[in-house]
């Protein structure tokens, strides 16, 4: 995760410096760290304050990014000052993030349908998704705009698994595909579970980042939806959820809900206006999602 130096390098100055203004503790700056999904032993904060070793890896790299969010920097001040080629080092294993065993078991089956596994060699750098709401109060399209990274090896193509609340026999339709293209798809015959694979334009290399874009459609017949989440099977740099309503259509409640290992937290929603949002740094692995309706 590290490597050592023989000076102090500018990175530790400036990290030094910010640490000092923000009058934050090394223990505070760990636990806020570990909040986010980006355990760093107070060991290694210690070293990169004083220069002793200099952040290395894929794990490192997410850690310093949110050190610039902790201590109030700009984007950039501490990464652009990591000057060594950054090493892309293993990542914590992905992990199922449903939590009943009907999910989990579905997940897996759908998977060796697809032929596919979940990728042990990408992390979730950015996920957005942009959420459009009919008339009825329910979602007609959904837009996602995702970047990953390589961390080892090559990786051409990416398993993506999304779960009903109701049985239907009704598919959601994938349109829109950029940076790659619709390869398989699988609707699991329990009636709740399908998955995708998106094979992107080229392969990826390790620490080379990928961005894909691609709708969902919800077809006639198909169950309409008051909920709009994102599950990541481990830590994800940034996560965004939208929901854009159509005017005259505002929901009565709106609230935002995490689960993680079998709890879950609700708290209402952030909206503006006709638009609801839930936004998570260092999130996963777990389910963070927005959900509403109306009291008539």
């Amino acid at each position: 995760m590290s490597e050592e130096l023989e000076q102090p390098s500018a990175f530790a100055d400036v990290l030094r410096g910010a640490i000092e203004r923000s009058r934050l503790s090394l223990t505070q700056i760990h636990n806020r760290l570990r909040e986010h999904g980006n355990p760093v032993s107070m060991a290694t904060l210690s070293y990169w304050r004083s220069g002793e070793r200099r952040p290395e890896g894929a794990a490192s790299l997410s850690a310093v990014d949110d050190l610039e969010r902790i201590l109030g920097m700009p984007a950039g001040a501490l990464t652009d000052r990591i000057v060594q080629p950054l090493r892309m080092g293993p990542l914590n294993a992905p992990r199922v993030p449903f939590d009943e065993e009907r999910e989990r078991r579905e997940t897996e089956e759908t998977f060796a349908a697809l032929g596919a596994a979940p990728q042990v060699s990408i992390r979730d750098l950015s996920t957005h998704m942009t959420v459009t709401v009919g008339a009825d109060g329910a979602i007609d399209r959904t837009v996602y705009r995702c970047i990953v990274q390589v961390t080892e090896g090559v990786v051409a193509e990416l398993p993506l698994i999304d779960i009903d609340e109701e049985a239907t026999d009704a598919t959601l339709q994938i349109v829109d595909v950029v940076g790659g293209r619709l390869d398989r798809e699988y609707r699991h015959p329990g009636g709740r579970l399908s998955g995708i694979v998106i094979a992107f334009d080229e392969p990826a290399a390790a620490g080379e980042t990928v961005l894909f874009e691609f709708a969902e459609v919800y077809p006639p017949g198909y169950p309409r939806r008051r909920t709009a989440w994102h599950a990541t099977a481990r830590a994800s740099k940034e996560t965004v959820i939208s929901v854009h309503f159509p005017p005259g259509g505002e929901p009565d409640w709106c609230e935002e809900y995490v689960e993680v290992d079998g709890d879950e937290t609700t708290r209402p929603a952030a909206m503006r206006g006709l638009v609801a949002h839930a936004m998570r740094h260092g999130f996963g692995p777990g389910v963070l999602g927005l959900r509403w309706g109306r009291l008539d």
